[in-house]
């Protein structure tokens, strides 16, 4: 697989990632004062560790095949 195909598919699952991201932040949440107060927090932890899963097997992965 060419270098550029690669670069476009980790694009198009990193802007996937940020898109579902943004939607399940911006679901409207049932009390205030309830557990979901920290889905937020949760939700975006969780990107951040995937990105980071996406980057590192982009562009580490063929390294050591």
């Amino acid at each position: 697989m060419s270098q550029k195909n690669r670069l476009l598919r980790v694009g198009l699952k990193l802007l996937a990632l940020a898109a579902l991201t943004l939607w399940v932040t911006s679901l409207p949440e049932a009390e205030p004062d309830s557990i979901l107060h920290y889905r937020n927090a949760a939700v975006v932890l969780f990107s951040i560790a995937y990105a980071g899963k996406i980057l590192f097997d982009t562009l580490f992965y063929d390294r050591y095949a």
